[in-house]
Parts: structure tokens; sequence; C-alpha cells
């Protein structure tokens, strides 16, 4: 008996063996930021559209934006700010959720002096041809602002990321 028993959990040890040899990874994970993760398959889909729209886009480039958008989603859900029911897919209502972020925590706190304007307009008057400065205020404005905002914007991540575990198991292979 004890011999049957021992060549029945021989032979199941080979099984086992052959089949882990076989065996392949079905997903990896690429980074880690806080308690959540970004997988392999979610990387490539991002990259391949990524490449599709600027072929000029570096891996690194994709992962950082990735791991910003997810510390800039998190902080946003601190702040319980969702969205209505007025998009269905996952991703398209993160992107909102991160919108709405930051035009309500950094975007809100930006002021242009009229000052600021009126240089910017006298620097730039070949491009205002015929058009009055009240004409184009609002658009001069706008496009200080938004000069601004990209700047704080970065400020205010690299500030996250050093307040936030963040390790990427992105290699060379994957």
């Amino acid at each position: 008996m004890k011999k049957i028993i021992g060549v029945l959990l021989f032979v199941t040890c080979q099984f086992l063996c052959v089949n882990a040899s076989y065996s392949e990874v079905i997903e990896r994970i690429v980074a880690i930021v806080n308690n959540d993760i970004i997988l392999l398959s979610e990387f490539q889909s991002l990259l391949q559209s990524a490449k599709e729209s600027d072929s000029s886009v570096s891996r690194d480039n994709v992962l950082n934006t990735m791991i910003d958008n997810m510390l800039l989603l998190n902080e946003a859900k601190k702040f319980k700010i969702s969205v209505s029911g007025k998009t269905k897919k996952a991703d398209t209502d993160n992107s909102v959720v991160v919108g709405e972020y930051i035009d309500r925590r950094i975007k809100a706190l930006i002021h242009v002096p009229y000052e600021d304007i009126e240089h910017y307009y006298q620097m730039n008057r070949d491009l205002y041809r015929d058009k009055d400065i009240y004409d184009v205020r609002d658009a001069i404005e706008e496009q200080l602002v938004e000069a601004e905002l990209g700047s704080k914007l970065r400020e205010y991540i690299e500030e996250l990321r050093k307040k936030s575990y963040v390790r990427i198991q992105l290699n060379e292979g994957n």
C-alpha cells in the first residue's frame, strides 16, 4: 500500500512539474501607486494609443502620466469629487473626475492681473492686428491661466509624488 501511494505521489508531482513549466504569465504589475496598481495590459493599451497620436512618445512618459493621473484621481476621491450619470466608460469617468478636481483645487486659485494681460497684448500685437485689447482680453486671460495651470500642476504633482508610495516595476522586456 505504501508503494502504491508513493508511486501515485511521484507521478502526480511529475505532472505538476510539467504543467508548471508550460505556464504563462497572464498579467503583470507595472507600477504600484499607494494601494493601487497599474497592470501591464493597461499600460500597453495606453502606450499603443499614445504612439498612434504621437510616435515619439516614450514608455516612461506614458507610465509617468498614468501614475500622475492615479495620484490625482486618489486626491479627487478624498474630496469626494465624482461625475454625474452623463458618462458611461470608467476611463472617461476618471478623466472627468481628475479634470474637475484640477479645476476646483488648482485652476480656481489662479488669478491673472489685468496688467499681465495688457503686457501680453503689447508684446504680441502682431497676433492681434486690428483687434482692441477688450476684444481679446478673455482669450489672452485663458491662455495665461492655462500656462500658469501647467506650472502649478507640475508643482502639485511633485508634492503628491513626495507624499506617496510609488514603485515602478517596468522592465525593458515588458
